[in-house]
């Protein structure tokens, strides 16, 4: 899946140069001499939510020996501003060959005056956010201030006559934790009705805000780095809570082989490595609808396979900035779930939680051959608006090929541009049949190549896999 979700890049680009007609009271300031800060923001695919309503940018100089703060200061975003895909703000700050700069995106308005306070790193690493200030009463969005993110930047010089470039990772201060659901073609059915609800058990009220990134060398560092570590991981004593989410949607939604994001919970970073797993996070689904009657079950998120199919591993924190995959496959007696983690970045949360909604297909893996056959699957929605900067209807999204090991191919390769797809109606129906035909002579493509084949109805998506056999 398409890495469609946030990454942020701050640029900073050190204008520096020595400003020599100064008045009288600024001649003695820190560093001597002054300089410009050009910060230019980059944001990559963001959604809703990883809009930045405001960035604060805090320095230290001599940050490695005795860190002096230097500047501290907020820049807030008009509305026409937050889902640029790019800005910038330009600040004066001091020449010195040893600056941290750490940065705040979306603070909460409960910690604005504690962080204009801070006189020194420390006081920043013990600054703890609640989540009851930052997301709604369940723990499922954030607050209109935005998800807080924060990143920190060690050993920046900006020295006299010099034009530094550096840029720095920013993550959200949170993690994710989703539940998606399928069924096995066993199952008649399987569906959400009002009855159907979620509880997150062992969530924690708050957690630390600021932290290093790893991709700066200012997190997870070890040996003689672990000195540019920053940030503390908060170990929970008490205050542990559970939150919920409900289907309150009137009509039921259907699951079928595909799986189907139900809902997604935030919940501060933390350790959970307490024996038997009396802190673990614990999801509980309530009221699912099966031909047995109502069914109840229960995971604990006591261990995760990591992204790439590696052996288990036991779980002992919950990191910010990671997402938190349970997927949960509805089998005639039983829900078999799998946990993964994934980076944030790579969660594919292009598929946004939509109960009111559905998309369905009526197979998602298909073998095609050049014996001239074509192969027709069927395809329904009842997304029938236009008020939500989507397109009414079923639409085509894009079809991109990979080779028998599952890489990638680019546009123009040989192996690529083998299949047609065409619907039955026109764009924007609410059903339609999809003829998969292929499109040219299928001798240059190896047999184990495929096609995948984005089907979308508002911000749903369904890829369909077609196979060269």
């Amino acid at each position: 899946m398409k890495n469609n979700i946030l990454h942020i890049v701050f640029t900073l680009v050190f204008l520096v140069s020595c400003i020599s007609e100064r008045s009288e009271k600024n001649e003695d300031m820190a560093g001597g001499t002054r300089g410009m800060m050009s910060i230019e923001v980059l944001v990559d695919g963001a959604d809703e939510h990883d809009y930045v309503h405001t960035a604060r940018f805090i320095t230290f100089d001599d940050a490695s020996v005795f860190p002096v703060i230097d500047i501290n200061e907020v820049v807030a975003f008009d509305t026409k501003e937050q889902d640029a895909k790019k800005f910038g703000t330009t600040l004066e700050v001091s020449s010195n060959p040893d600056k941290m700069l750490v940065v705040v995106v979306n603070e909460p308005g409960t910690m604005t005056a504690a962080l204009e306070a801070v006189t020194s790193p420390s006081e920043l690493e013990d600054l703890i956010f609640r989540m009851g200030d930052v997301f709604n009463f369940n723990h499922t969005l954030p607050a209109s201030s935005g998800l807080p993110m924060t990143g920190v930047k060690r050993k920046i010089a900006v020295i006299e006559g010099n034009t530094t470039r550096e840029k720095i990772n920013i993550e959200r201060g949170v993690a994710r934790v989703e539940l998606w659901l399928k069924k096995e073609d066993a199952v008649a059915f399987a569906r959400l009705t009002n009855s159907f609800r979620v509880l997150l058990e062992n969530t924690y009220t708050g957690g630390y805000l600021i932290a290093g990134t790893e991709a700066d060398g200012t997190r997870f560092q070890t040996g003689t780095d672990v000195e540019n570590n920053f940030g503390r991981m908060l170990i929970p004593a008490s205050d542990y809570e559970y939150v919920g989410w409900f289907y309150g949607a009137s009509n039921s939604l259907e699951l079928d082989e595909t799986k189907q994001l139900i809902c997604a919970f935030y919940t501060p970073e933390r350790t959970c490595s307490a024996p038997g797993d009396v802190d673990k996070l614990v999801l509980d689904i309530i009221g699912l609808s099966t031909p047995d009657g109502l069914r109840d079950t229960r995971t604990i998120l006591s261990e995760f396979s990591p992204e790439g199919g590696e052996n288990v591993q036991a779980l002992t924190e919950i990191r910010r900035n990671n997402v938190y995959c349970i997927v949960g496959v509805v089998k005639e007696k039983t829900v078999q779930f799998e946990h993964t983690v994934i980076p944030w970045l790579d969660a594919g949360q292009g598929i946004i939680i939509d109960p009111l909604h559905f998309l369905r297909v009526s197979r998602d893996n298909l073998y095609i051959s050049s014996d001239g056959k074509s192969v027709i699957i069927t395809t329904e929605t009842n997304y029938d608006r236009t008020d939500r900067g989507f397109p009414k209807g079923i639409q085509l999204g894009t079809v991109s090929y990979y080779d028998k090991n599952g890489d990638l191919l680019a546009p123009s390769h040989v192996q690529s541009d083998w299949l047609q797809v065409v619907m039955s109606e026109v764009a924007g129906s609410l059903f339609q049949k999809l003829t998969f035909t292929v499109s040219g002579n299928l001798g240059s493509v190896d047999i184990g190549c495929y096609a995948v084949v984005e089907i979308k109805a508002g911000n749903l998506t369904k890829e369909v896999r077609v196979t060269r056999s």
